[in-house]
């Protein structure tokens, strides 16, 4: 072997030393140690919509839909409040504010949604995003969740229920309408 290539040899062992002991023998991180603050809430935390309780039948009516919260991480959360972001539709959530969340544990939270002007109401929810506050030992925060197209498809449902009359709905043509010229 020549000089050039046992320089070239070591090199590449001390690289593959240097990388192999930095990353550790698995290249997975290491567990946080036991003494050490949470992470902030947002982090720990896992918000999912599991469903409709109770949905709107006739204009005016407020709707219930489930979401179940669970903590991802070793510290548990308290969840503050829950508020829909759309102008003419409050929140409400069922039963008493702040929930605990524990490691291992589900939360099941409901929210009562009601509709206070239906004209401020969205024709239909796009991509509806709830805040969700949360506190632990670290920080408070609130979090803006898309909760997935079930929910979106639910909330839509039910704001058509519940807004039935509004002019702001889209309307099914009616088949018997006479043809008409655009100018």
């Amino acid at each position: 072997m020549t000089r050039r290539q046992l320089y070239a040899s070591a090199a590449l062992l001390l690289a593959a030393a240097t990388l192999t002991t930095a990353r550790g023998p698995t290249g997975a991180q290491r567990p946080p140690a036991p003494n050490s603050p949470p992470q902030y809430p947002a982090q720990e935390s896992d918000i999912r919509y599991t469903g409709s309780v109770g949905a709107a039948l006739a204009p005016g009516d407020g709707f219930i839909l489930r979401l179940v919260a669970r903590a991802t991480a070793g510290h548990p959360y308290d969840i503050l409040g829950v508020h829909q972001g759309y102008p003419g539709i409050t929140t409400e959530v069922i039963g008493t504010l702040p929930r605990t969340v524990t490691p291992g544990q589900q939360v099941v939270i409901d929210v009562r949604y009601l509709v206070t002007d239906c004209t401020r109401a969205p024709a239909d929810a796009g991509l509806p995003f709830l805040d969700v506050t949360l506190r632990n030992t670290r920080a408070i925060q609130t979090l803006s969740q898309i909760l997935g197209p079930d929910y979106t498809l639910e909330l839509s449902r039910n704001l058509h229920a519940t807004c039935s009359s509004s002019d702001i709905r889209t309307r099914t043509p009616d088949s018997s309408a006479p043809n008409s010229t655009v100018r």
